[in-house]
């Protein structure tokens, strides 16, 4: 649902691509934190196997220190808000609390779309 209210960050994207040069962008780079903001401006171009898409996540201290909310890259698989994607959790499945001073990037899970794109 986050997604598709995003999406006016693809399409606009899109858009002012093909007016200003004339063609679609060759790469994407986008942070992630739940994945409302990567999955906006990606969502248009998922399809385009011509446009390479690059997330970055929160890295925090390091990603071997334990306080980071890199979800994605040393998350795994579990459910959490009722769905399924790549969380930052424990060995019995709780929720490790995510580290970053980066505002909305402090999530312990990931989209589904994303987890699973």
């Amino acid at each position: 649902m986050v997604r598709e209210f995003q999406s006016v960050i693809g399409k606009e994207t899109r858009r002012q691509a093909m007016e200003k040069w004339g063609g679609k962008p060759d790469v994407l780079l986008a942070c992630v934190g739940s994945g409302s903001n990567a999955l906006g401006i990606f969502h248009e171009f998922i399809g385009d196997e011509d446009v390479r898409l690059i997330v970055v996540e929160a890295a925090g201290f390091g990603l071997d220190s334990g306080k980071h909310a890199a979800t994605l890259a040393r998350g795994e698989v579990g459910v959490y808000h009722g769905a399924m994607s790549y969380l930052l959790q424990d060995d019995e499945g709780q929720i490790i609390g995510p580290h970053s001073i980066g505002v909305g990037l402090e999530y312990p899970g990931v989209s589904p779309e994303l987890s699973f794109s």
